[in-house]
């Protein structure tokens, strides 16, 4: 049983002290006094029977408790924060929301599928798509501004506190428009393309240290013309009215290669691949609509394995 003693205004400043490792910057953030802070924090050290942080000359600091409770506080907080904020969404919108965070390797194809699907099936619910960079995602899907990431897995460090359900795996390709100089030519391989602009995924991205890696692998320390991006509209469009070559995940130009306005470049070397699929945190229970939106993203998945 948690320790009825505990109150939110305990956690509060906790958490605030240990974001900002100041009582006083903590206090400014929560409208309170610095003693009002200080007590809270003895409070809650008194409850626990443990110190939770250090105070010094450089600031505020963790102790090893303080930091076993500041990933289960904040956690809790976050889960509770994301309680008040649905309910009160609900009531503001009418209906259940979905916010769903979909990298470029998904949001032009996988995500507006299952979506569609799903609500051809009777999901009533509003959803809410947002794009950017994996890293920002995770840490919105953290916060609980998101319920779940569709997309590429990411490194360790990124997937504390998350859970991650593979749907199907990817593929790094190089595309080009269709009738550039390279497209026939075989044998092909990364040193050709080094004629050309290139565009490549930006410091940052997911792909890059496999794009990176790849390049090495080959003998390429350096491409002397590069554009770097992670936008597929600015990618599909300059690389269709130029001569560039464009790495990037088969996903984000599947149907353009289908229909004809990108094509694959015949490059002799093993692609890298990585896994897509669901990212969510460990500690939310999937309502019933997330589980409709879930079970039409591995159905459609299916067919990409």
């Amino acid at each position: 049983m948690l320790d009825p003693r505990i109150k939110l205004r305990h956690l509060a400043c906790f958490l605030e002290v240990t974001a900002q490792k100041s009582f006083g910057k903590a206090a400014r953030s929560l409208a309170l006094t610095q003693p009002a802070v200080s007590k809270a924090i003895a409070e809650l050290e008194a409850i626990l029977g443990s110190p939770l942080l250090e105070r010094s000359r450089r600031g505020v600091f963790l102790t090893g408790n303080g930091e076993v409770f500041r990933r289960y506080a904040s956690t809790a907080f976050a889960a509770l924060h994301e309680g008040v904020e649905n309910v009160s969404r609900a009531e503001r919108d009418g209906g259940t929301i979905i916010a769903i965070g979909a990298l470029p390797t998904v949001a032009t194809r996988l995500v507006p599928a299952a979506v569609l699907a799903a609500k051809a099936e009777g999901l009533a619910a509003i959803i809410r798509v947002l794009t950017g960079p994996n890293d920002y995602l995770l840490g919105r899907l953290k916060e609980g501004g998101l319920d779940i990431v569709v997309g590429r897995l990411s490194d360790p460090a990124m997937m504390q506190g998350l859970a991650f359900e593979p749907l199907y795996t990817d593929e790094i390709v190089f595309v080009v428009r269709p009738g550039h100089p390279l497209q026939h030519r075989h044998p092909l391989t990364l040193h050709d393309i080094a004629a050309f602009t290139v565009l490549f995924p930006v410091p940052g991205s997911i792909i890059r240290p496999d794009v990176e890696r790849l390049m090495l692998g080959q003998g390429l320390t350096m491409l002397p013309d590069t554009i770097e991006t992670v936008s597929p509209s600015f990618g599909r469009r300059y690389t269709r009215l130029s001569d560039a070559v464009w790495i990037i995940s088969r996903g984000v130009v599947q149907d353009d290669v289908a229909e004809g306005y990108l094509a694959l470049l015949p490059v002799s070397i093993d692609r890298p691949t990585g896994a897509v699929g669901i990212t969510t945190r460990f500690d939310v229970v999937p309502r019933g609509a997330m589980n409709r939106l879930r079970e039409a993203l591995r159905r459609l998945a299916a067919d990409l394995r």
